[in-house]
């Protein structure tokens, strides 16, 4: 009996190891605007998923194109804000901005593979984009950024607040470059998202991936 109850011991505490030592799966999204922004080699080397942005200003046929190109290099591809160009694609990765307040759950009804992630900036934003059912939540501006039109940032400490009051996967985005990459480690995060540096990113954002 006492032998039983060590071998059982044993075989918990080697399940709680290992179950700690499982490494979350880390996500590097880049936001585009236009489809030659990044060459997919490049894309595919790193690991990242893009995010079409605007998709209505481009060509259908041209984002028939890259949504084929991007299956071929094993490359996720989401499609922002727009439902008909979603279908016309025929494709589950679907992506809300911020700004975005519309209501999108019913479509985990009609397609129920579909994957939806979303962008906020503050606690009403996140609790928007739970309701509109969004996997992942993209939580902006994590550092100070060159945009002309928008100003102010989080930091790691307001970052992380946010992002330990509501439970969910979070994603940091804005303002990420080599000078402060390294405090991404501080973060609670599953992932980063890039808009600006991303031809940069190869040279340091793997190590992101090792940890």
């Amino acid at each position: 009996m006492l032998r039983f109850f060590i071998f059982s011991c044993i075989k918990f505490n080697l399940f709680i190891l290992s179950s700690v030592m499982i490494k979350k799966k880390k996500y590097l999204y880049f936001l585009i605007d236009k489809l030659d922004e990044n060459n997919l080699d490049y894309a595919k080397k790193i690991g990242a998923i893009l995010v079409v942005r605007n998709p209505e200003k481009l060509k259908l046929t041209d984002l028939k194109k890259f949504k084929r190109k991007c299956s071929q290099n094993k490359i996720d591809l989401y499609i922002a804000n727009n439902i008909k160009i979603l279908f016309k694609l025929n494709t589950n990765k679907f992506y809300i901005s911020a700004y975005n307040k519309k209501q999108f759950w019913h479509l985990k009804y009609a397609n129920t593979q579909i994957d939806i992630i979303g962008s906020a900036h503050n606690p009403r934003e996140i609790h928007e984009k739970i309701r509109q059912g969004c996997n992942q939540i993209f939580l902006s501006r994590l550092f100070k950024a060159d945009y002309k039109y928008k100003k102010g940032f989080l930091g790691k400490i307001k970052f992380n607040l946010l992002s330990r009051t509501f439970s969910g996967k979070y994603i940091a985005l804005g303002g990420i470059k080599e000078k402060n990459f390294s405090h991404v480690k501080d973060l609670n995060v599953s992932g980063i998202a890039m808009s600006s540096d991303k031809k940069k990113a190869g040279t340091y954002v793997p190590a992101f991936f090792k940890k």
